[in-house]
């Protein structure tokens, strides 16, 4: 009687341990799916390690340690983030892009001129145009603002010397870059060299004008300011203002 007890009891332990055994290799496998499930839902995606300036080229940014590798889920990865420092060489950031973003396309965009800084919309041209320092807006303008422009024309048929406005809302993608003495475009500097994007047909009358009449610029408010007509002046209309 007391040999079946003990029968009894070793099975006991047998099927317990068996029973343990199977319940450790199911919790495992259901574990190790749900490690496999989650990391197929996880992607590498560049992120800002720290702010990144406006301007900032991207192999600079990768050198100076501004850029590092996160996963993230796929659903919150923007569609043309990067995913990789190599593809950041040649592109520069177009603003600035806070610590922990993303890195995207749209913020880092390739480079399309030396300095790496301009971007040429879509359709236009870049025309670099150089003014003294009164008629280019005494340096006010910069990167990103809009001008209108206006034409002295010294010899007008049927008109002698008259002014123009030629252009509005113009775009200036640069003043003189990065390459030009410290100092151009100050008080008693070399004047201001403007890098403008304008149609192939707006560059002709801006090249013909400044180099046989004259340019002033006009310095445009940020909220822009509407388009208008005007007469023009010559010397009949120079002493009669309009309102």
């Amino acid at each position: 009687m007391r040999q079946r007890s003990n029968l009894i009891v070793t099975l006991g332990i047998v099927v317990f341990v068996i029973g343990a055994a199977a319940a450790w290799l199911v919790l495992r496998d259901h574990g190790s799916s749900a490690t496999a499930s989650s990391s197929k839902d996880k992607v590498q995606v560049l992120v800002a390690d720290k702010a990144i300036p406006a301007g900032t080229k991207g192999d600079q940014a990768i050198q100076q340690g501004m850029v590092t590798t996160k996963q993230v889920d796929t659903s919150a990865k923007p569609a043309t983030a990067f995913t990789d420092p190599s593809q950041l060489p040649g592109r520069t950031s177009q603003g600035d892009v806070a610590e922990g973003q993303i890195l995207t396309a749209e913020q880092f965009a390739q480079a399309q001129t030396a300095i790496g800084t301009v971007k040429i919309p879509d359709g236009k041209t870049a025309v670099a145009l150089q003014l003294g320092n009164v008629p280019g807006v005494a340096g006010f303008a910069g990167a990103g603002d809009k001008i209108d422009i206006y034409g002295v024309v010294k010899n007008a048929p049927g008109r002698g010397q008259a002014t123009h406005l030629v252009m509005q809302g113009v775009d200036v993608l640069n003043v003189n870059g990065t390459t030009l003495a410290p100092n151009a475009g100050q008080p008693g500097g070399q004047g201001l060299v403007f890098l403008l994007a304008v149609t192939p047909a707006q560059a002709e009358h801006l090249v013909y004008l400044t180099s046989f009449e004259q340019l002033y610029f006009s310095l445009l408010p940020k909220t822009g300011a509407p388009n208008v007509q005007t007469p023009g002046v010559g010397a009949n209309e120079a002493f009669s203002v309009a309102p």
